[in-house]
């Protein structure tokens, strides 16, 4: 008995069925002893069209080891003007593979035209990184295991016909050449074909340069110098004789709301780099000349020697039109050094410290002081603090730095210790007040250093806020979002909202796969919702990121087999994941792919032509390829299906990549949107991070930010302030969780989305416009220059201020009812107080209309609040 079970498990082990294809598949250590061509060489090469993606990395097609593609070609037909894809596997054999080569040669026609080989290439190979540069990849293979080679031909320009080349494999100079014959035939394809994403010509996606180019975004200002003076967008950056920041400014004002010409310091010094010698010595350093590098009307880049006879410290600065700066620092040992410590010390004026978020700490007030170590469990690298219109996001990082995932994944790649300020977590930072300002100071503790060492204490500043709030993006964009899975009738249901921006989510009827919106199947059925939202005068926007990438995508192997550039290498059948997977992958993960995956979100679907279909999908690596093909994707249906912008959940996006979509939508949506969405991270399973800490480089190329999923809307004001509305960036922001609350939010002048849970906000959408809220200033209670007050702190109050009426907001934080003083100057709000009226309007689901002979007085129910006009009769 235990003998035929055994050799029922050997067959099932060396033979199985291709799915679909009724092929039959050999494992590779059986073959190594069936076949003698695989056992005697290194490798083993065959050719396989498009349509039948090699699958499995530890079996082999029979077909492909029966036949001969050394005598007799793979025949292969392609369209003109398409660009062209096929594979080519290799299996190694008698030992690992290091190092292999795959070349071309021309392929030729019988009358002597060519396909040129510069018209050909392997991405597995190599390609354009995200950011535009060529670059070349080792390709190894493991003992026993099968790699396919995905190989793309440009036919843009080659005519009708047959032509014949070879694809030539090399392993230790050992060359094994395949025949190709590629038959060019029939009508012209449109677009290189990317038009139809079943014939995989979109893989050149990965290589794609769309959006990169050296033009600064809409609404920004080129970065401009005078002597060592820049300036950006209401923000000044002074540049000290040793390199670093000696000052910077804003010039926003108190709210955001406008950009003045007199500027308010954020730096209460320069920023001091100290390098401390074990005996307590300070090294005096000497500034070489500051040189300017390059200057364009995106980024200015400089460059600082210091010497002294002991080190150098080289910095290399950059400051773009964003506000995000880049330095480079590097700190080289001219003879052996015992350090106490090296540190960055950063000082910030009170005024402009008000507020702190990071480091372990959520947003909301600074405390005194605060120490925080370097623990890479946590996702926590950078530190901001701000007033609403000036601050600083300082972030620590060295050579080793990697993008980590984010949300519940990202235990699988977490932060890396940076080998500078880590320092075998001896670094940390403290930050306290000192006299007049904050300092922060970053330090790195003891070593040595030898003669010769080098280390590299890099280290990037966001100057906030990126912009001015537009009033016509926070009180005129009005957002419907969720409302059902029947995507074609959401825009009746936006119209009946009053909403004008229709967010569609994946999981929908006809976008049913998760970041693939432009699967054949459902894009002409997305083109007509977007025309079905255009002639409804509203914006067609698509849920659209890099996080993950579901299974059902014609790629979807293709990007597998670029062994982890694409598709996160993860623990494979092994994963875990506590919140979706806490008893492993799905069972087509663990049949399918076995290992380097991590599985993420998964759904059936339960609705339309793709009923009975589950959405599986797996993480994706950070800063990879994939920003290409998303931002060339994006571009396609800008283009081609016309929406007006994306909807971004959670990003494995970097600032960069942000800024090549911000460019796409402009440029060809001019009234298109992005807007961000994230959990809660501020946990375990998504290492203590704030969201709009995190993602702080990405928010000057947002219109808006729905930081709301599990946030608990009793926390206290200063947390709404920093982490919820936006307003410190220059941003609106929008509640989420349980529909938020409104009477809150309206202190900040933030509403829910129409179609969510609870608290619909078409109400509130009909008094802003009743009463022009886009041609009013928001004065908020962190204002020092706003005119209304309260004398009960559980209470808080804003006003919108008008030319001849204003609207206070006022929000009662304590779960019981509060009586309060509602205390106008009327003085600094410009009106006459003996000719105004005072009126608590009726607002739907929000309050009562309530005579007001005074706000001496004034009730307000626990965890709810007021709008109370004030009107000047001329």
């Amino acid at each position: 008995m235990k003998y035929i079970l055994l050799s029922m498990l050997l067959f099932l082990a060396a033979v199985v069925t291709g799915q679909g294809s009724g092929e039959q598949y050999i494992a590779v250590e059986t073959a190594k002893k069936k076949y003698e061509k695989l056992a005697k060489q290194s490798h083993y090469v065959f050719a396989e069209t498009r349509e039948n993606p090699i699958q499995w990395s530890d079996s082999l097609k029979i077909s492909w080891l029966t036949s001969d593609f050394t005598r007799n070609p793979l025949e292969l037909k392609a369209r003109p003007g398409e660009y062209f894809v096929y594979q080519i596997g290799v299996g190694a054999g008698s030992s690992a593979i290091q190092n292999l080569e795959i070349k071309f040669s021309d392929f030729k026609r019988n009358d002597g035209k060519l396909i040129p080989s510069r018209q050909m290439s392997c991405f597995n190979a190599g390609g354009i990184d995200y950011t535009g540069k060529p670059f070349s990849k080792k390709i190894g293979i493991p003992n026993g295991k099968v790699q396919a080679l995905w190989v793309g031909t440009d036919l843009t320009g080659v005519a009708k016909g047959i032509y014949d080349g070879t694809v030539t494999v090399s392993v230790n100079s050992k060359k094994q050449s395949l025949k190709i014959q590629l038959a060019v035939d029939g009508n012209a394809v449109e677009n290189h074909g990317y038009n139809e994403g079943k014939g995989l010509s979109r893989m050149n996606w990965l290589n794609s340069t769309v959006g990169i180019d050296a033009e600064i975004t809409k609404g920004y200002q080129p970065v401009t110098r005078k002597d060592k003076t820049l300036h950006i967008l209401g923000r000044s950056f002074v540049i000290g004789n040793d390199g670093m920041p000696a000052e910077i400014n804003t010039f926003f004002t108190s709210s955001n709301q406008s950009i003045s010409e007199k500027g308010e310091p954020i730096t209460g010094g320069a920023f001091r780099f100290v390098i401390e010698k074990a005996n307590g010595e300070i090294i005096r350093l000497t500034p070489g000349p500051v040189k300017f590098i390059e200057e364009k009307q995106g980024h200015i880049s400089w460059q600082v020697k210091n010497s002294s006879a002991e080190c150098e410290l080289t910095y290399l600065g950059t400051l773009n039109f964003d506000g995000f700066v880049e330095y480079k620092v590097s700190l080289k040992a001219l003879k052996p050094l015992k350090i106490k410590d090296v540190r960055l010390e950063v000082p910030v004026t009170k005024e402009k410290s008000t507020y702190m978020m990071g480091l372990n700490r959520e947003g909301g007030l600074r405390p005194d002081s605060w120490k925080w170590q370097w623990d890479t469990t946590k996702n926590q690298d950078a530190l901001w603090l701000g007033a609403v219109n000036g601050g600083l996001r300082l972030k620590w990082k060295a050579e080793n730095y990697k993008l980590p995932l984010v949300n519940i994944y990202y235990k699988f790649e977490p932060l890396r210790l940076p080998p500078s300020w880590g320092n075998e977590n001896k670094g940390g930072v403290n930050v306290e007040e000192k006299g007049n300002s904050v300092l922060v100071n970053a330090y790195s503790g003891s070593r040595e250093m030898s003669a010769g060492s080098v280390l590299n204490y890099d280290f990037e500043i966001l100057i906030t806020p990126f912009k001015s709030i537009s009033n016509e993006k926070k009180y005129g964009d009005r957002y419907f979002h969720g409302g059902g899975t029947n995507a074609i009738s959401k825009v009746d249901k936006a119209e009946k909202a009053g909403a004008n921006i229709i967010n569609i989510h994946h999981a929908e009827d006809i976008y049913p796969f998760i970041n693939y919106p432009y699967l054949d199947e459902n894009t002409a059925e997305l083109k007509t919702l977007a025309d079905k939202a255009h002639d409804h005068k509203k914006r067609l926007k698509l849920y659209y990121t890099t996080r993950e990438l579901t299974k059902n995508i014609p790629e979807f192997q293709a990007f597998y087999s670029l062994d982890g550039e694409i598709l996160f290498p993860g623990p494979g059948n092994a994963s875990r994941t506590e919140a979706l997977h806490p008893k492993g992958p799905n069972e087509w993960l663990v049949r399918n792919l076995r290992e380097k995956y991590v599985p993420a979100w998964y759904n059936p679907v339960s609705e339309g032509k793709f009923k009975g279909s589950i959405d599986l999908s797996v993480i994706t690596t950070p800063n990879s390829r994939l920003n290409n093909f998303y931002i060339a994707g994006l571009d396609w249906m800008v283009q081609n299906l016309k929406i007006d912008g994306i909807y971004i959940d959670d990003a494995a996006l970097d600032r960069f990549t942000l800024q090549r979509a911000r460019k796409v939508i402009d440029q060809n949506r001019p009234e298109g949107r992005i807007d961000l969405h994230s959990w809660n991270h501020f946990n375990s399973w998504a290492g203590f991070a704030s969201c709009l800490n995190l993602y702080m480089e990405l928010l000057p190329y947002l219109d808006l930010v729905w930081i709301g999923e599990a946030r608990d809307y009793n926390r206290a004001p200063d947390h709404w302030l920093v982490e919820v509305s936006g307003i410190p960036f220059g941003l609106p922001g929008q509640m989420l969780e349980g529909g938020g609350n409104p009477w809150r939010g309206m202190v900040y002048g933030i509403t829910n989305r129409s179609g969510w849970t609870g608290n619909v906000p078409d109400e509130l959408w009909k008094f802003w416009d009743e009463h022009n809220f886009k041609d009013k200033e928001l004065l908020g209670y962190w204002d020092k220059d706003c005119p209304v007050k309260t004398n009960n702190k559980h209470v808080i109050s804003s006003i919108f201020k008008g030319k001849n009426e204003s609207v206070i907001a006022i929000a009662n934080w304590d779960k019981e009812a509060q009586s309060t003083s509602v205390l106008i100057d009327w003085n600094a709000l410009g009106y006459d107080a003996s000719k105004c009226m005072i009126s608590m309007p009726f607002v739907k689901d929000f309050q009562d209309e309530q005579p007001l002979q005074s706000l001496s007085s004034v009730n307000v129910p626990g965890g709810k609040g007021f709008m109370i006009v004030v009107t000047e009769n001329k």
